[in-house]
């Protein structure tokens, strides 16, 4: 019986060319990023100090305004008049000045005192207010 010494059937073949490439340029990716954080802890760098601490806090969130029904107005769980919600939100606004304010008044507020609070937040110079409502379906788009 002769043994067979070429195969009749080439078998398929996987080129790992590129996928070796790929692999090359991501060690030397690496390699390169780590040397640059360890240079820059050699770095002998005196940092300035700030004289302002508010340049340095980050951009806050949206403000709430809360106006109970006894007349209270609170913002960030401190009780203000409207004087000192302006006084509060004036600096603020200077600093971010696409600050958004949500407003949510008690259901119980007369619409006179709740346009004098809405009045006190656009004097501090806020253009982005939205008044607060809880969700409620219109009866015309109740789904069944």
């Amino acid at each position: 019986m002769p043994l067979k010494t070429s195969s009749d059937e080439e078998l398929p073949a996987i080129n790992l060319t590129s996928m070796i490439d790929v692999l090359f340029l991501l060690i030397i990716f690496f390699m390169v990023g780590t040397r640059f954080s360890e240079s820059e802890h050699q770095i002998a760098l005196k940092l300035p100090k700030s004289t302002s601490p508010e340049s340095m806090m980050d951009r806050p969130g949206a403000k709430v305004v809360n106006l109970y029904a006894d007349g209270t107005i609170e913002l960030d769980g401190r009780r203000l008049s409207s004087d000192q919600l302006t006084e509060i939100l004036g600096p603020m606004v200077r600093n971010y000045p696409d600050l958004q304010v949500r407003f949510r008044p008690d259901t119980g507020v007369p619409v006179g005192q709740a346009s004098q609070v809405m009045e006190a937040i656009s004097r501090s110079g806020v253009q982005d207010i939205r008044w607060a409502t809880s969700a409620s379906v219109m009866p015309g788009n109740r789904t069944r």
